[in-house]
C-alpha cells in the first residue's frame, strides 16, 4: 500500500517536472514582438465578420491575430495590453475631409450650431472685439436654415464690425457671407458680374446683399490674406489631435494643397505625422501642372503609405441645403431654381477624359442628381472609348501592387440625389460612391421640402448603393460635419438625428447594419485609396493601425454609439492616444 502510494506520488512529481519544463521551453521559444493585445473583442473587419480575442504586432505590421491562448503560446509582447474585453476595429479611414481646413476652422470665428441670426452675429462681435481695426474676421459654420431660411446680409454683418473685412463660409462651404468693407476691398459692386458657376444674391436695387453663391465667393476669397506657414503647421497640429481622439488613422484629404504636402512631409521626418495621408489634387488646374506635381513628388521618394497623392477633386455642383445643387428638375420648394453646375456637361466630360488619359483617379463632388449623371456620363465615355490598360503604367502609386488591379476606380464624392435609373450606372462602371451620412441628419430638416417625396426616396441611399454592389466609403467631410467618426456611425445605423428623431429613422429603408458602417469606415476606405493590401483590416501583414473603443458597437443599442469614444489609438504599431486603457 504504501509502495503504491510511493511510486504514484513520484509519477505524478514526474510528469509535473516535465510538463512544467515543456511548458518552460515553449515560453523560451515564444517570439517577441514589440505590442501585444489580449482580452479583446477583435473585429476584423474582414469580409465574413470575423471576430478573435488578440492581436500580435511587431513593429509597423501586425504578424498575428487569433485567440488568447494562441497569440500568448507564441508570442511575449514587449509592451502588453490587457484589453478587458474592449472591442478593437481597424483605425478609421475617414474618405473624405478637408484636413487642413477642419484645422483651420478650430482657429476661425466659430458659427457651427448658431441657432439665430442674432447669435452668429454676437459671435462675429466677440471676435471683433479680440483684433485690431481693419483686422480681417474669418469664420464658417453658419446656417441660414436654421433661422428661418432666409438669407443674411452684408448690414447685419455691418452693425457688428463697421471696420473689419468679415468673410464667412457658410456650413457647407459653398456660399460666403461678406459684409461692405470686404466687398468693397474685392472691387464687388452692383457692376460686378458673377464668374461661371456662380451667383452674386442683389437686394432690390441692384446693389450685393453680401451672399456670394458657389464660385462667386473666390472674388472676396482672392483678397482674403492667405495662411502664413506658421499658421498652416498649427491647424494641421490640431487636426491630427482631433484625429488621435476620434481613432482616425487614415486621411483622404481634399485639396488641402499641393504645397501643404510639404509640412506633412516635415511632420513625417519629425515622427508627428499620426495619420495616413491620401492627398487629391485639384482637378481644375491644366494637365501639364497636374503632371509636373505628380512627378516632383515622385521623385521626392516619400514612402507611400505614408503620404501620397491619389486622385484629382473636382467640382460639378453646389449643395442641397443652399439650392445650388444641379438637379434635373427645378426644387420643390423653388420651382424657377435647378441649382448651379459649375460648367457644362460637354466641358465636364471633356475635363475627365483629358485627366483620364494621364492616368489619374478622378473623384467629383455631385450632390445633385444632374450633377451625378453628369458626372456618370463623363466616366462611361472614359470607359467607352478607351481601353482599360491606357491608365496602368502612368498611374501614380509608385511601384505598389495596385498597378495590377484593372480599374481606375473613379469616384463621386457624397452622390446625395441620385435618379432611380443611374443607382445600376455606378455598379456598371465602377464608379464608387464615397458617401457621409451625418449628412442625411443634419439635412433631414428640409430635404424632402427640396425634394418633394419622390425624389428624396434616391438621396443619402447608402443602403440602395449597397445592394446594387457600389463600394460605398464612409467619411465626415469635416468641417462641414464633425470629425467625429462615432456620429457617422449614428446616422448610417439610425438615420435619427442626435435626439432620436424621428422614431424609426428617416427613410429607415436605406439604414445599414452597423458591420456594414464599420467596414464602411475602414475597409472600404482602403479600397478607395487603392490600399486594401495593406490596411483597412486586422490580418497579418497588414499595417498596425488599430482603434480600441470604449463601448461594444456591434451590441450596444443604436443611441449609445453617440456616447462611445475611442480608449486607444494605435498607428503605425504606436500608442498615440490612450484615454483609459489600463496596461499590464
Amino acid at each position: 500500500m504504501h509502495l503504491r502510494s510511493f511510486l504514484s506520488t513520484a509519477l505524478a512529481l514526474t510528469l509535473l517536472f516535465v510538463s512544467t519544463g515543456s511548458r518552460a521551453t515553449l515560453y523560451a521559444q515564444r517570439r517577441t514582438v514589440s505590442l501585444l493585445l489580449f482580452n479583446g473583442k477583435v473585429f476584423t473587419s474582414d469580409a465574413r465578420g470575423t471576430v478573435a480575442e488578440a492581436v500580435a504586432i511587431d513593429g509597423e505590421r501586425i504578424v498575428a491575430v487569433g485567440t488568447n491562448a494562441e497569440i500568448r503560446a507564441a508570442y511575449a509582447g514587449a509592451r502588453m495590453i490587457d484589453l478587458k474585453g474592449r472591442l478593437v476595429t481597424p483605425g478609421f479611414n475617414d474618405a473624405h475631409i478637408h484636413f487642413l481646413g477642419g484645422g483651420r476652422s478650430l482657429l476661425l470665428v466659430n458659427l457651427m450650431g448658431a441657432r439665430t441670426l442674432a447669435e452668429a452675429k454676437e459671435r462675429v462681435a466677440t471676435r471683433v472685439r479680440e483684433v485690431k481695426p481693419g483686422a480681417w474676421i474669418l469664420g464658417r459654420g453658419w446656417d441660414h436654415t436654421l433661422w428661418g431660411g432666409q438669407w443674411p446680409t452684408r448690414a447685419d454683418l455691418d452693425a457688428v464690425a463697421p471696420r473689419n473685412p468679415v468673410f464667412l463660409q457658410r456650413v457647407d462651404g459653398h456660399v460666403s457671407w461678406a459684409n461692405t468693407a470686404a466687398l468693397k476691398l474685392a472691387g464687388v459692386t452692383r457692376e460686378t458680374k458673377a464668374p461661371q458657376g456662380g451667383e452674386i444674391l442683389r437686394d432690390a436695387g441692384g446693389e450685393p446683399t453680401g451672399i456670394l453663391k458657389e464660385t462667386a465667393g473666390g472674388l472676396v476669397g482672392r483678397v482674403v490674406p492667405g495662411m502664413t506657414r506658421e499658421e498652416k503647421l498649427e491647424a494641421i497640429n490640431r487636426a491630427l489631435a482631433e484625429a488621435r481622439r476620434y481613432g482616425i488613422t487614415s486621411v483622404q484629404d481634399s485639396i488641402s494643397g499641393y504645397d501643404t504636402l510639404a509640412l506633412y512631409r516635415e511632420l513625417l521626418t519629425q515622427g508627428k505625422l499620426t495619420v495616413r495621408v491620401s492627398e487629391w489634387l485639384d482637378f481644375s488646374q491644366p494637365v501639364a501642372e497636374l503632371k509636373r506635381q505628380r512627378e516632383e513628388f515622385g521623385a521626392l521618394k516619400v514612402d507611400p503609405l505614408r503620404i501620397r497623392i491619389t486622385a484629382l477633386k473636382g467640382y460639378v455642383d453646389g449643395t442641397l441645403g443652399s439650392r445650388t445643387s444641379a438637379m434635373l428638375a427645378p426644387f420643390s420648394d423653388d420651382p424657377h431654381n435647378s441649382g448651379i453646375p459649375r460648367m457644362s456637361p460637354e466641358q465636364l466630360t471633356s475635363m475627365i477624359v483629358e485627366r483620364a488619359q494621364a492616368g489619374f483617379q478622378i473623384t467629383l463632388h455631385a450632390i445633385g442628381d444632374k450633377a451625378n449623371r453628369m458626372a456618370l456620363d463623363g466616366y462611361e465615355t472614359v470607359k467607352r472609348d478607351f481601353p482599360k490598360s491606357y491608365w496602368k503604367s502612368s498611374f501614380p502609386y509608385q511601384g505598389l501592387t495596385v498597378l495590377q488591379i484593372a480599374s481606375p476606380r473613379h469616384r463621386i464624392e457624397h452622390a446625395q440625389v441620385v435618379a432611380p435609373s443611374d443607382f445600376a450606372r455606378f455598379r456598371d462602371l465602377g464608379v464608387i460612391a464615397s458617401m457621409q451620412p451625418s449628412h442625411a441628419i443634419s439635412d433631414k430638416r428640409w430635404a424632402e421640402d427640396r425634394l418633394g417625396e419622390y425624389r428624396v426616396q434616391g438621396a443619402y441611399a447608402w443602403h440602395t448603393m449597397k445592394a446594387f454592389g457600389v463600394h460605398t466609403p464612409f467619411g465626415t467631410d469635416w468641417p462641414v460635419e464633425p470629425i467625429n467618426p462615432y456620429l457617422g456611425l449614428y446616422a448610417a445605423v439610425t438615420r435619427q438625428s442626435t435626439e432620436g428623431d424621428p422614431a424609426g429613422g428617416w427613410w429607415p429603408q436605406q439604414r445599414v447594419t452597423i458591420v456594414d458602417a464599420i467596414r464602411d469606415y475602414t475597409s472600404e476606405g482602403a479600397y478607395a485609396s487603392f490600399e486594401e493590401h495593406n490596411k483597412g483590416q486586422i490580418a497579418p501583414g497588414m499595417l498596425a493601425d488599430l482603434c480600441v473603443h470604449t463601448r461594444d458597437l456591434l451590441t450596444i443599442k443604436p443611441e449609445e454609439i453617440l456616447q462611445t469614444e475611442a480608449a486607444l489609438t494605435i498607428f503605425d504599431g504606436r500608442v498615440v492616444y490612450e484615454r483609459d486603457v489600463q496596461n499590464k
